[in-house]
Parts: structure tokens; C-alpha cells; sequence
């Protein structure tokens, strides 16, 4: 009897031990996901690469399960901080988004063809037109807005949203639109080597970034901004094309 007692305890102990392990082993990781509404590659390889950097510079993660019915502890939002701030009251802001030309705010930009000799808004009633998607900032409310104001709207297959920057300046260069909404930083960049003439230029709004449950340890917290702002442009792809990198949260004014 008593021999039987102490394998039973041993198993309970066993059981308690694996089980305490386990639940330290899924603390280790951040559940983590991204907002596309301003374009990224979202395919599992663009994001498995994404967490395969993160890891390597010390910010372990996992993709976030959306049917769990939890909250992803990491976040890219796209959107200005400002207005992501209040939506997003248990997270808090630790790595902000900087453009190809290094700053905090972007711009969206009208694009066409140089060829067209297009300098005025005004003419553009009528015609295709490609956007981003209709969450996206640069690539839509900004130049959207903009147009509106010079009388252009939307009209019987006159709007189309292509889902990302590069998938915009894709059907511009191939014919398919006549005119391309994109991030003003993608337009300078692509407007010498592909003959473009940008017609107008947005208003500027603050860009996104990543956001941490403020719940989880200052220690991963910290591991995880630095792993973001070590970051390479080539090595997120699953993120909006404008991005060149990230500034820490905490080193901003």
C-alpha cells in the first residue's frame, strides 16, 4: 500500500510539474498579429520570416489565434497613433513606424503616368483609379480626400482597391488604371525609374506602429522593442512598403 501511495504522489507531482512547465514555456511567447488595411504581404512565409527575426533578437512570438477569442499581446496597427491610442486602451505603444525618408509622419500622393502631361486634379473625373484599401491612410482617406475636394468621386468602375502600395503602382505601370493613390515616400522613390508625374500630395498624418499588452512583463516588453527597431526594410515584408524601419517608443519625445 504504501508503495502504491508513493507512485501515485510521484505521478501527481509529475503531472503538476509538466504542467507548471508548460504553462512557463507559453509565457515565454507573445501572440502576435497584423493589420493589412495599409497593405503588407500577408502570406504565412512573409510572416514566419517576420517571427523568425523577432526571435532571433530575443522577442519570441507566436502568430496570433483570432478564433481564441483573446487579444493579441503584439500588434502592428497601421493606423495614426492618435486615433489607435484610444482604441486600444490595454496596449501601449513601443516601437513607432519611420518612412523611407526617416520621418514620423507620411503623406499620401496622387500618381500618373509623366507621359499623360496631368498637373490638375480637376481632370481626373472619370477615370481608374487604384487605392490601397479603404482603411488605408496614405493610399486612400488622405488622397481620397484630396480628390473630393477638386470634384473627382467615384464613379461606375472608376475606383479600384488593390490591397497593398506595390499592388497600386503594379496597375498603374501596366495600364490597367490611370491614376495610382500610394505613400508619398514610394512615389518619390518609384517616380525617376518609372516615369511618373506625381500630381498632388496629401496632408500628413502621424504613422503607426506596434503595440504591447501593457499586461505582459517589462522585460519581454523591452526584448520586443528592441528586437522591432533592429529590424531591416527587407526583412518585414508583411508590412506596408512605406516602412523602412522602427524608433523605439520609449526614446521618443
Amino acid at each position: 500500500m504504501k508503495i502504491h501511495l508513493l507512485t501515485a504522489s510521484f505521478l501527481v507531482f509529475t503531472f503538476m510539474f509538466s504542467t507548471l512547465s508548460h504553462a512557463a514555456t507559453e509565457s515565454a511567447f507573445v501572440t502576435l498579429a497584423i493589420n493589412h488595411d495599409d497593405g503588407g504581404r500577408s502570406g504565412k512565409r512573409h510572416s514566419n520570416n517576420l517571427l523568425s527575426i523577432l526571435a532571433k533578437n530575443g522577442c519570441p512570438a507566436v502568430l496570433h489565434d483570432s478564433r481564441s477569442g483573446n487579444a493579441p499581446q503584439l500588434l502592428f496597427n497601421p493606423h495614426p497613433i492618435s486615433l489607435v491610442r484610444s482604441s486600444l486602451p490595454n496596449h501601449r505603444l513601443i516601437a513607432q513606424a519611420k518612412t523611407l525618408n526617416g520621418k514620423q509622419i507620411v503623406r499620401g500622393a496622387i500618381v500618373v503616368r509623366g507621359s499623360t502631361g496631368i498637373n490638375n486634379l480637376k481632370t481626373l473625373q472619370g477615370e481608374r483609379i487604384a487605392f490601397v484599401g479603404k482603411g488605408s491612410w496614405s493610399g486612400h482617406h488622405l488622397p481620397l480626400k484630396l480628390l473630393n475636394s477638386a470634384g473627382v468621386h467615384e464613379g461606375m468602375d472608376t475606383f479600384f482597391f488593390v490591397g497593398n502600395h506595390i499592388g497600386v503602382m503594379s496597375m498603374l505601370l501596366h495600364g490597367d488604371v490611370f491614376v495610382a493613390a500610394i505613400a508619398e515616400p514610394l512615389a518619390h522613390r518609384w517616380k525617376e525609374l518609372n516615369d511618373l508625374s506625381i500630381v498632388a500630395v496629401t496632408d500628413e498624418v502621424e504613422t503607426g506602429g506596434w503595440w504591447m499588452q501593457k499586461n505582459v512583463s517589462e522585460e519581454i516588453t523591452r526584448r520586443c522593442a528592441d528586437a522591432l527597431t533592429k529590424m531591416k526594410r527587407s526583412q518585414h515584408k508583411a508590412l506596408p512598403a512605406w516602412i523602412d524601419g522602427f524608433i523605439n517608443a520609449q526614446s521618443l519625445p
